[in-house]
């Protein structure tokens, strides 16, 4: 899909239900968004970066590291207001023809995914949309009933299912026009409708909604800092 201008958000309401301001929330020395933040920054592909936000120590955090604020209105900052809305409110005011979100809630992704995804976007002359997501050739099931294996008969190796995405939406990229024409029609543009889902990796995709992610995400991110060179594969030996 091409690419006029590039413009990633960073949402960030005030507002926090599970973990209370953890957009604030200090992760191994900084707040978490700043990570975000910096992934963004790092990503030569975008062209604009903005902190989407009714929050002044969150817009004041964000010029601090040194990018724009867009000021949501408090009612898009509100427990009803869907990301549908305020990402068609931005799309509106900003007058884009493509928008990326970086997730503040998955620290761990890092500028390669960032750029990586949009490489896959550009390259796919149909796609609307593209969202991130996990996948897996695990037996899934829905409500009591498998979704990618029939339960009758011998249970096949995991690796011989289908594969099953689940979206993590840590960086989605939407065209604005199919954004907006499904918005009109149906107050959802966030699926897109020719889309792709782009996997990443599990580990850099780490979602923080409840306290105890937080915990999850720091040990991983400290293991990262204490591992940045990959050790070769090594074995055990009789």
């Amino acid at each position: 899909m091409e690419i006029k201008k590039l413009v990633a958000h960073i949402p960030a309401r005030a507002g926090s239900k599970r973990v209370k301001s953890k957009n604030l929330r200090m992760l191994c020395g900084k707040p978490m968004i700043a990570y975000a933040i910096e992934c963004a920054k790092a990503c030569p592909e975008i062209d604009e970066v903005y902190v989407n936000t009714d929050c002044p120590k969150i817009a004041a955090l964000a010029e601090e590291c040194g990018v724009k604020v867009f000021e949501r209105d408090p009612e898009l900052a509100s427990d009803t207001a869907t990301g549908d809305d305020f990402t068609i409110d931005i799309m509106d005011r900003l007058n884009l023809d493509t928008l990326m979100m970086i997730s503040p809630v998955c620290p761990l992704v890092t500028p390669a995914d960032v750029s990586a995804a949009i490489a896959a976007y550009r390259a796919n002359e149909d796609a609307d949309a593209l969202i991130t997501c996990g996948e897996t050739s695990m037996q899934v099931a829905m409500e009591g009933k498998f979704v990618n294996i029939d339960p009758v008969g011998p249970l096949k190796p995991s690796q011989d299912n289908p594969k099953i995405q689940t979206c993590n939406w840590a960086v989605p990229i939407w065209n604005t026009a199919a954004f907006r024409k499904n918005y009109e029609g149906f107050k959802g543009g966030y699926c897109g409708t020719n889309r792709m889902l782009y996997p990443i990796d599990p580990l850099r995709s780490v979602k923080v909604s409840y306290e105890e992610d937080f915990k999850m995400v720091e040990t991983l991110l400290t293991a990262r800092a204490a591992n940045a060179e990959a050790a070769a594969a090594s074995y055990w030996e009789e």
